[in-house]
């Protein structure tokens, strides 16, 4: 789930973002697992091209429905997700996008800005793409201006009741994929290689601190929180988890070919000792 091989959108970065948060707050041994987890998505991103985000749901939405850009998109929400969206939109040639929500974003949104509550008086649309967060209400589709076709791009679903439009759904998006062998075939290499990378991820995490693989990670990662801490103080508008993930991108980057290295030395080389006690001399 972390990869986002299970996301209508092969790959989908936010979905990253989401399993990070889920994970707050919990107790060590969860923490734990969400770490393997995380480590072994990154490094699949890091080493796949995912070239979709989750604004090409609007692409795959409208072929599904048998239209082409063009006219209005009303995209709902103003999240993260929404921005994608309308940028998607704007891109494909619709004439106009506006983006409805219950209040202005703080940052400006591609498009128009119509508040929520006037949703039902607005003008015709080509297409409206539901993107409301997991704790907003369901929105009755009556309540929608006219449309030739309604995106439910909401989990849980953002619409209900019955409507003339063509409504498409986040099922509807994967069963149309499952139904392509291309699209199929390569989702299940990349969950084989996903657990070639989990494998590995958790053989790393084996190593104690008596060996000198572990004992070299467990002082480069005292220091990576460190820096990671006094980094956080003087770049507090920068998000902690994009630090993290810079920090911990560098990191593994840089031991990669030397943990690799000293592996095969055996844990019982000199050398090996020698170099992990090194980063131990110096903290």
């Amino acid at each position: 789930m972390a990869a986002g091989l299970h996301s209508a959108v092969l790959g989908e970065e936010q979905i990253l973002g989401q399993v990070r948060a889920a994970f707050e707050g919990a107790d060590a041994e969860l923490r734990d697992l969400e770490g393997v987890a995380v480590a072994a998505a990154r490094a699949l991103r890091a080493e796949t091209a995912f070239d979709s985000h989750a604004g090409h749901l609007l692409d795959r939405g409208l072929a599904l429905a048998g239209l082409a850009a063009g006219g209005r998109l009303l995209v709902l929400g103003t999240g993260a997700m929404a921005r994608l969206v309308a940028e998607r939109g704007l891109a494909l040639g619709f004439d106009e996008v506006l983006v409805a929500g219950r209040r202005p974003p703080r940052r400006p949104l591609p498009g128009t800005f119509l508040p929520l509550a006037r949703i039902g008086g607005a003008e015709p649309v080509t297409a409206v793409a539901g993107c409301l967060g997991s704790g907003a209400n369901a929105i009755p589709l009556a309540a929608l201006p006219p449309a030739r076709c309604v995106l439910d791009l909401g989990t849980p679903r953002n619409f209900t009741g019955a409507a003339e439009a063509r409504v498409v759904t986040i099922a509807d998006l994967l069963s149309d994929e499952a139904a392509r062998p291309h699209a199929t075939a390569r989702r299940g290499a990349l969950r084989e290689r996903l657990g070639a990378l989990l494998d590995a991820e958790l053989a790393a995490r084996r190593e104690t601190a008596a060996s000198p693989v572990g004992a070299l990670r467990e002082s480069v990662e005292r220091a990576r929180r460190r820096e990671l801490a006094r980094l956080a103080r003087r770049h507090p508008d920068i998000p902690p988890e994009t630090l993290d993930a810079i920090a911990r991108a560098l990191v593994n980057g840089i031991l990669h070919a030397p943990t690799e290295r000293l592996r095969a030395l055996g844990e019982d080389s000199a050398l090996a000792r020698e170099l992990a006690a090194l980063f131990r001399d110096g903290e």
